[in-house]
């Protein structure tokens, strides 16, 4: 039975390439996904949520995967369907532009997705680990006879980007040879997701604590061999009561591999000072923070839209570059000294920003990376959302 279902999925799946193929497409229908549907967030939920309230000229809808997102985003009279129902099928069908985080065989239904309907690869950050076609290859080897022609006839599976969005120069020419794609394919206009940091004014109220979150990059295999904690001294009782003596807030926002041991979430929950963020969107908050922390993850390319500190707490760089993928850059090089190499240092280093600011010559610095990342003049005036949509209109 189950092998059943398979070749009727496989065929239903060949009929609706074939009718997005001959499907007429109607340029003022968008349809958007993303992280393989199961959520709504990212880029693709910043340029969506703008798109609805600006531009009624276009029919903005969501596709998700998740029944529990669909039924979250229909009470809040979004647009939005499932990727497998009749109407998710022929919006997906019918539309004239789809934007995505991942890939379209994962954010949308990808049979749907025919040639004709133009896909926007917004991303999910700027790397600094390398990515896509930069990390593995898109032929997987040598395929019997059954492979070939799976893969003749499933063309909806290949990677396919009409368009990718960058940041800057020196982002388009490293994104645009992960994903394979000429230059003048590559757009350089912003994250939609970086809107929040434009609008972002920071609460300057004397009486309250000061804000910081610690967000490490996500690594791979067991997390029980990747401690960021007590093997870098994060005494929590310590931490707490020296938080507490300055007025910092803590907050840790960690990928599940990454958390701390049990005893310690106990730990953390008694605290007072030291909290941990599991919200859906980060990007609903972020711009909240007075200061970032983080090792290798993307965020900080981001954050430096902000103008506030950086603190960099590579403690394991040797054993990453090592362990995980490589890197596009030197760390020094595009990363703002000092990094420190536990949570002590961590720590003083925090309470030295709160009470002194930041340098002047780390305000140069800072400044230079900014620049180097995010192109000048790029994040002034109008968002990136909007600088999305103008451009793509003046592609049509």
């Amino acid at each position: 039975m189950e092998k059943i279902k398979k070749i009727c999925y496989f065929v239903l799946n060949i009929m609706l390439y074939w009718v997005a193929l001959l499907m007429p497409k109607n340029k003022n229908v968008w349809v958007f996904g993303s992280w393989f549907g199961k959520k709504f967030n990212d880029s693709p939920k910043a340029l969506y949520e703008y798109v609805t309230t600006y531009d009624e000229s276009i029919k903005a809808v969501w596709i998700t995967k998740d029944k529990v997102v669909l039924e979250s985003l229909r009470n809040k009279d979004y647009l939005v369907y499932y990727y497998l129902s009749i109407k998710g099928i022929y919006f997906q069908l019918r539309a004239g532009k789809s934007f995505v985080s991942t890939s379209v065989h994962d954010d949308l239904y990808a049979p749907c997705i025919g040639p004709k309907t133009t896909n926007v690869q917004l991303w999910h950050g700027i790397p600094l680990k390398k990515i896509m076609f930069d990390t593995y290859s898109e032929e997987k080897g040598n395929q019997n006879i059954y492979g070939k022609i799976e893969k003749l006839l499933t063309p909806y599976n290949k990677h396919r980007n009409d368009y990718l969005t960058v940041t800057s120069v020196l982002t388009q020419k490293v994104m645009a040879g992960a994903f394979r794609l000429p230059i003048e394919k590559t757009i350089i206009t912003g994250f939609p997701r970086n809107d929040v940091f434009l609008s972002a004014n920071i609460n300057n109220d004397k009486n309250r604590a000061y804000r910081c979150i610690y967000m490490p990059t996500h690594r791979g295999g067991d997390g029980g061999n990747f401690d960021l904690f007590q093997k870098y001294d994060f005494d929590i009782q310590k931490i707490d009561k020296i938080l507490c003596t300055n007025e910092i807030e803590l907050t840790l926002r960690l990928h599940p591999f990454n958390a701390p041991s049990n005893e310690l979430m106990k730990q953390i929950s008694k605290s007072k000072m030291i909290r941990m963020d599991i919200t859906a969107d980060i990007y609903e908050t972020i711009s909240s923070y007075d200061c970032l922390i983080t090792d290798y993850s993307s965020i900080y390319f981001d954050f430096l839209l902000t103008d506030r500190p950086i603190i960099f707490s590579a403690f394991d760089l040797e054993i990453y570059k090592q362990n995980e993928r490589e890197l596009y850059f030197e760390f020094d090089d595009v990363t703002l000294k000092p990094n420190c190499l536990n949570w002590t240092e961590v720590i003083d280093r925090l309470i030295g920003l709160k009470e002194n600011g930041i340098s002047e010559d780390y305000r140069k610095a800072y400044l230079q990376l900014k620049e180097r990342f995010h192109e000048k003049g790029l994040n002034e005036n109008e968002k990136f959302s909007k600088k999305i949509i103008d451009k793509l209109h003046s592609l049509q």
